[in-house]
């Protein structure tokens, strides 16, 4: 599909699929006013979408502003998310954490197949966070995990993801190595909220 952002100086906010000339486009119509609070929406949720279209598209056409939005977008992306808060950091480990001690006891293929999805994820989002990296979904966590070649972990991600078996041991240590970067694997004594 394409992705195509358009910036009017006024006028609403929304976006659109059509099919035209037999590809998909998904138009993205933004003011400044829309695109700020956009950007601030995807800080907040660590997953930079409508950024990433803005600074890494191909400026079609401009009428004066176009220049600038796009070394604003840049700008953002450079920026990196909201860093992770201390708590977030622990409830993100202990998370993985228990998806591990799952992979690890898991006796079925399904439901291994299933812990190991969200094993990769995890560690993925973790590991991105940790280096306040940006978040994706689908095939944009892998790429955003290209955007760390030299982290050992990132590239253990990578290669089990590429790798014909799936591993599930080998997910395992690397998640292991992610826990370790992070402060460690966390379960007991852990505690969410407040005596």
């Amino acid at each position: 599909d394409l992705d195509v952002a358009i910036l009017y100086r006024g006028g609403a906010n929304y976006a659109e699929t059509v099919r035209h000339q037999g590809w998909i486009v998904e138009a993205f119509i933004h003011t400044p006013k829309s695109l700020a609070f956009w950007y601030e929406k995807e800080r907040s949720i660590r997953c930079a979408v409508l950024g990433d279209i803005c600074a890494r598209g191909l400026l079609l056409t401009d009428r004066g502003p176009g220049i600038q939005w796009q070394e604003d977008a840049r700008h953002y992306m450079r920026q990196g998310p909201l860093p992770l808060t201390d708590a977030e950091r622990d409830l993100r480990r202990y998370d993985l954490s228990c998806s591990l001690d799952d992979l690890l006891g898991s006796n079925s293929r399904s439901e291994t197949f299933a812990i190991a999805s969200n094993v990769f994820r995890q560690s993925a989002e973790l590991l991105l966070l940790g280096h306040q990296k940006w978040l994706g979904n689908g095939k944009w966590i892998v790429r955003r995990l290209e955007q760390l070649p030299t982290d050992e972990a990132a590239l253990g991600l990578l290669s089990w993801a590429d790798s014909p078996d799936y591993d599930t041991q080998r997910l395992a240590g690397i998640a292991e190595a992610v826990l370790e970067q992070n402060g460690g694997y966390a379960m007991e004594g852990f505690l969410r909220g407040a005596r």
